[in-house]
């Protein structure tokens, strides 16, 4: 059975890559390993746990030059440490995929801000929530270092890092410590 590690190694090799194409892929893999070929929601299952911990990310079709037609693209996400199974060039030989592919790093990287200054907003009204007695501390303060470290592996990962979005995690950060520092 194709571990996470693999399907990030073909995605990374592919350096784009379409449902459908993962999908050829796996089954020339499962093909050439005499392994049963594996159920869609069970691949889907696969895709899910790499895009859930940040193996692989989705980028939108208008992300990537001459890659592949497919409601959802994927690319190596930021914690990304892919594992190119043997098999993978011998399999790039016998399938045809399109173009030279390239991926716009500031698209990508508008969509990741968008998410995650979303999602750091919440955690500022979690933390205010927590100075009046709503939210516990300890809940505020694993929320702020869960976002704290999925910052920090997007920062490091695109060319031009995250600069607002660092500090405003900063001033989450002095909140919470001055919260601390009241009880």
């Amino acid at each position: 059975m194709l571990e996470v590690e693999e399907l990030c190694g073909i995605v990374e090799v592919m350096a784009v890559a379409s449902d459908d194409e993962i999908t050829v892929v796996v089954q020339e893999l499962a093909y050439m390993r005499n392994e049963d070929m594996p159920k869609p929601d069970d691949l889907q299952d696969l895709i899910n746990l790499a895009l859930k911990s940040h193996w692989l990310e989705t980028v939108p079709q208008t992300a990537v030059c001459n890659g592949p037609k497919g409601e959802i693209i994927y690319i190596a996400g930021p914690a990304a440490f892919g594992m190119v199974p043997a098999e993978l060039s011998e399999i790039m030989d016998i399938i045809e995929f399109e173009g030279c592919r390239s991926i716009d790093w500031e698209i990508v990287a508008s969509k990741i801000t968008s998410n995650l200054s979303r999602q750091v907003k919440r955690l500022g009204i979690m933390v205010e929530d927590t100075a009046d007695g709503t939210v516990k501390l300890d809940t505020a303060e694993a929320q702020y270092s869960e976002l704290f470290n999925v910052y920090y592996d997007y920062d490091f990962w695109l060319p031009d890092g995250l600069p607002e979005i660092g500090a405003t995690l900063e001033k989450v950060s002095s909140r919470l410590n001055v919260i601390k520092e009241s009880e």
